[in-house]
């Protein structure tokens, strides 16, 4: 809509991003793609929408799921929106309102299913007999931050089969990360100033830690409780300026086995903390051709 309104359908150096109806039909595709490579078939079941019961009253995106479900009706499947405690097993299938369920779209924020309101979804996926994404598998080995201490410093690139060509394109991506340990504990407290500090499963800010809050006997203590942390170099965001006031801009880049799919900028009021209320918030964002 922005891109018809402000016509940049006349700027030669940004592509035309796909029309509505097209990038429905990609959302579509992927899922039934997933779909086909679970069950070997696109299955009969009911296709769930799935969120935490909070989210789907008052959440930011409950919208937004919705609309999903009305994508997935018109390709022909029956969808529905819900929460985990909504769900039941019955030691063959995951049922919602009485109607098995195949394949769920999951929201919730219970990443590892640990709440007693998951537990009838962690059985169905304990048993192979529903498709689940995000997963406690894919959450645990995707999200974790450790990862990143591999992939930001050189002196593993032997072990785990890094080109150089790879390690130039990691190094000006992946910023330098440490888990923190005893071994390096001083390290860190000494260059906390330079360094963010976050949960190795955190998400949209969770547990982030100001790094003047941060020292030795703080570091002690997250070790002590076994809290896992890993302390990331700060990396600077790009500012602009709306209406007199700064905002400071990420890029988000929605990817599907390899495939960009879609390119979103976010605007947030502080540097240090994400902040989307006017004038921050999501922003057009567009390709080159």
């Amino acid at each position: 809509m922005y891109y018809q309104v402000a016509s940049l359908g006349q700027e030669k150096s940004i592509a035309p991003p796909a029309l509505f109806s097209a990038f429905n039909r990609r959302i579509g595709d992927l899922v039934e793609q997933e779909a086909r490579s679970f069950f070997e078939e696109c299955p009969d079941g009911l296709f769930l929408v799935l969120d935490d019961a909070e989210s789907l009253h008052r959440g930011k995106f409950r919208t937004e799921l919705r609309l999903l479900c009305d994508l997935f009706r018109r390709k022909g499947w029956r969808a529905e929106l819900g929460c985990p405690a909504e769900t039941r097993w019955n030691g063959r299938q995951l049922l919602f309102d009485g109607q098995p369920v195949c394949f769920i779209v999951n929201r919730s924020t219970d990443f590892f299913w640990q709440s007693e309101g998951s537990s009838a979804l962690r059985r169905a996926y304990e048993a192979g007999q529903v498709y689940v994404a995000p997963n406690p598998f894919t959450y645990a080995t995707r999200s974790d931050k450790r990862l990143l201490e591999w992939l930001s410093q050189v002196h593993w690139d032997e072990d785990l089969g890094i080109r150089p060509g790879e390690r130039q394109f990691l190094s000006a991506h992946v910023p330098e990360t440490h888990v923190v340990r005893a071994e390096n504990l001083e390290m860190l407290a000494q260059r906390r100033h330079d360094l963010v500090f976050k949960p190795l499963h955190g998400f949209a800010g969770r547990g982030l830690l100001d790094s003047a809050a941060v020292g030795r006997a703080r570091l002690r203590r997250l070790m002590k409780h076994g809290e896992g942390y890993v302390a990331q170099k700060w990396v600077p965001k790009p500012c602009i300026d709306v209406e007199g006031r700064p905002l400071w801009t990420d890029l988000r880049v929605w990817a599907y086995r390899g495939q960009i799919l879609l390119l979103s900028g976010r605007a947030s009021r502080r540097l240090d903390r994400l902040e989307l209320t006017p004038p921050g918030g999501w922003i057009p964002t567009y390709a080159s051709p």
